[in-house]
């Protein structure tokens, strides 16, 4: 199914501090609020409505236009807090092979970034880049991690059945990790890359 392009707001607040498992010294993190600004039926109408957010807090981390099918995203567009771009997805070739294939970020192993994580934490955490997903880092991973061998008979067949978006993503390192009800956030952790932001602290 076909949804059309929604902007989103992304803040920061407190984060409850049961939820940290981990931290490196001076390092925060913090619970992820969404701001939704509604929909938009065209390009002109995205930036008109980027355009008229003019309350732009200060625990305002960035934006997103978000361009779904089958609840996926298809055409995602994340911007920094003063309304630059800051990464873009497009569905096609992030997969072993395709032209995509580690597509460029804008950020280079070592460098300190902010990082949304949606699945179980609504959390934006600080960490450090290791690099892109690559096919030898999930044969690796598929090797050590006993949930994944539960749902795949074998890397190939992870590597086979991974979604475009899933592999347009980067390697971190959390300086602040985090736990939910069933699960603990590992040493490192795979991130979408228009989901990395540039590093900074908020006074929340």
């Amino acid at each position: 199914m076909i949804e059309d392009t929604i902007l989103n707001q992304f803040c920061v607040r407190a984060i409850d501090k049961s939820a940290i498992l981990s931290s490196e010294s001076g390092e925060r993190a913090y619970e992820l609020e969404t701001i939704h600004h509604g929909i938009c039926e065209d390009e002109s109408e995205e930036a008109e409505r980027l355009a008229s957010i003019s309350t732009v807090s200060q625990d305002t981390l960035g934006f997103e236009l978000d361009f779904e099918v089958d609840m996926y995203p298809y055409d995602l567009t994340t911007f920094t807090s003063d309304k630059q771009v800051n990464a873009k997805f497009v569905w096609g070739g992030h997969a072993p092979g395709g032209r995509n294939y580690m597509e460029k970020c804008r950020f280079d192993p070592g460098d300190k970034v902010l990082c949304v994580v949606h699945q179980g934490y609504d959390a934006v955490i600080p960490a450090i880049v290791v690099g892109p997903l690559s096919e030898e880092y999930i044969r690796e991973l598929y090797e050590i991690d006993s949930e994944m061998q539960l749902i795949y008979s074998s890397a190939d067949e992870v590597i086979e059945e991974w979604l475009d978006w899933d592999w347009d993503s980067v390697i971190v390192r959390p300086l602040v990790r985090l736990k939910n009800d069933w699960e603990e956030m590992g040493e490192v952790v795979m991130i979408p890359r228009v989901y990395l932001f540039p590093y900074k602290k908020f006074e929340v």
